[in-house]
């Protein structure tokens, strides 16, 4: 259904992304590195789990904000969900050998025991015998907000270090990274730092853009269409000003519509989406409130950076223009805003309507 608020798993539901779906598809059977990335709610774990779905080959998939705990990756719960995930794999097909021969699996400082009657060995290893098996067929190791990452032990090393020995040396293997927060995704990896384990390795990416508003109104229609439901076009053009052409939206404001009110659907998806949005901004403006001070001024259309700075200036204190600086590149990588150039001069906007209506509805002191 393409109205379904959780992740899709079919291309079926996967609506005005045949070109990305594609260039995914030959990159998993072409490519070692592979970045998903785009806005949040845009519809990138949907894409990536239903072209998943029918990859021939095996895959293993880990939702890395499941194991993001106090501002830190839970090590202990995410190499355990990674092992237990391939030993999953394990049991599948031709690869069920290797799980005879081994007794025990090991990662960081954890390890499980496994039915085999072999020997014990570690991640690295198990990876290697895998890689030797498959002959031909892919194995992707798919990590969903890879970003997040970053607060794995010390900066997310040791798992860029494995990253770089399966791009080195296991040839059957794909990493694939979802991000919603591009730029801190792009720095994570450190493709272009010569001290980062995967410096100087290709990287593939394929960014999912915002829907157009006719798209926008196209997947509204075949939406309610496949609902048997008639909406007028004025209601749905409504709800595309209001909502943009960000999928996650659009979708939860069908969801409603077609569930439980169709009168209120667009207020009660606006609220909705509001409460996701302030979650989002209450862990950022809890590390620093200069974060919300920047947004709040974006929000009210303040989106030069001198502007930004007097207007923080006159209501909050004295900011400094190189902290000012780095909390605008900071919002960018995160992608709460992104940086335009209008008439040769740059300005800040909000890719998400939802995201700036709350800021220009915060209250800051």
């Amino acid at each position: 259904m393409l109205f379904s608020i959780e992740p899709k798993h079919s291309l079926r539901d996967i609506f005005n992304r045949k070109e990305e779906v594609s260039a995914f598809q030959k990159s998993l059977q072409s490519e070692r590195l592979i970045v998903l990335d785009g806005l949040r709610r845009i519809g990138k774990t949907s894409l990536l789990k239903a072209v998943l779905e029918e990859f021939d080959g095996y895959h293993v998939f880990i939702d890395c904000r499941a194991y993001f705990r106090n501002n830190l990756i839970d090590v202990e719960a995410f190499d355990r969900a990674l092992i237990k995930e391939i030993e999953k794999t394990l049991k599948l097909g031709k690869l069920k050998k290797i799980l005879k021969s081994i007794s025990g699996l090991s990662f960081g400082g954890f390890e499980i025991s496994i039915e085999g009657k072999g020997q014990k060995t570690n991640l690295a290893e198990a990876l290697k015998s895998i890689d030797e098996t498959l002959k031909g067929k892919r194995f992707v190791l798919a990590f969903d907000e890879a970003q997040n990452l970053r607060f794995y032990r010390k900066g997310g090393k040791d798992l860029l270090n494995l990253f770089a020995y399966i791009y080195d040396n296991l040839k059957n293997f794909v990493i694939v990274l979802t991000g919603s927060e591009i730029g801190l995704l792009h720095d994570f990896l450190g493709i272009d730092d010569p001290d980062a384990p995967l410096f100087g390795r290709y990287l593939s990416e394929i960014r999912l853009q915002r829907f157009s508003k006719d798209k926008s109104l196209e997947f509204l229609r075949k939406g309610f269409e496949e609902l048997a439901i008639d909406v007028s076009e004025k209601s749905l053009e409504r709800v595309v000003d209001e909502l943009d052409g960000i999928v996650g939206y659009l979708s939860i404001y069908g969801y409603i519509y077609y569930k439980e009110d169709p009168v209120n659907a667009l207020e009660k998806t606006k609220e909705l989406a509001k409460k996701l949005v302030e979650k989002e901004l209450s862990a950022l403006i809890n590390r620093s409130t200069n974060y919300g001070y920047v947004l709040k001024a974006v929000s009210l259309h303040i989106n030069r950076f001198n502007q930004i700075r007097t207007y923080i200036e006159n209501n909050f204190g004295t900011i400094s223009d190189p902290t000012l600086s780095k909390i605008l590149n900071t919002l960018v990588k995160q992608s709460f805003l992104e940086q335009k150039y209008v008439d040769g001069v740059k300005r800040y906007l909000f890719p998400d309507p939802v995201m700036e209506y709350v800021c220009k509805e915060m209250r800051m002191k």
